[in-house]
């Protein structure tokens, strides 16, 4: 990698990087079976090595509990609607009238039981990422080292950023404020 020295002689805002790379982890979007409505106030673990969007409906309820095991849950203010439940944390429904619910896995979609990796880019592919790209703003007049060879250098002048060589003497010399005078 051979690096110089530019300047940029337009101001240019675009994503960086253009593309990166997720690792998404855990088994592949598997079929998860909804287990029966226990009694109210009796926990419910999720077993099956994959967070669930559990979505509750009907009944008479009056909370909604999860937590990290059966034993230490906590209230999550809502009594119907979806809720994501993490591999191996419990849920318990406070009710008088049972609901019912459905479970559904809330993996990304994806082949294979183990890991991979994922292109992501800009725009995102459909159900990629969480969040947008980053933006950075190059400012004309900014000076950047950058190898000519790299994919910097290259988004940077498709962008229409103008790089330019620095030039020793010129672009090294600041006169911002400098001054020798005492009032």
């Amino acid at each position: 990698m051979a690096l110089a020295r530019y300047v940029l002689t337009a101001q240019v805002t675009m994503p960086w990087p253009l593309i990166w790379s997720e690792t998404i982890q855990g088994a592949a979007n598997i079929p998860i079976p909804t287990p029966a409505m226990p009694a109210s106030l009796t926990p419910e673990s999720n077993p099956y090595g994959v967070p669930v969007a559990i979505t509750i409906t009907g009944g008479t309820v009056t909370a909604i509990s999860t937590g990290s095991n059966s034993s230490n849950l906590s209230a999550t203010s809502l009594t119907a609607g979806t809720v994501f439940l993490p591999n191996d944390w419990a849920i318990a429904i406070t009710y008088s009238a049972a609901p019912t619910w459905t479970w559904v896995s809330a993996q990304l979609p994806q082949s294979g039981a183990s890991s991979q990796v994922a292109a992501v880019s800009s725009p995102a592919p459909a159900g990629g990422q969480y969040g947008t790209l980053p933006t950075y703003t190059w400012f004309a007049g900014e000076a950047i080292v950058l190898d000519p060879a790299g994919s910097l250098y290259a988004a940077l002048n498709t962008a229409g950023a103008g790089l330019r060589a620095w030039i020793d003497g010129v672009d090294g010399i600041g006169h911002w404020g400098l001054s020798n005078l005492w009032e």
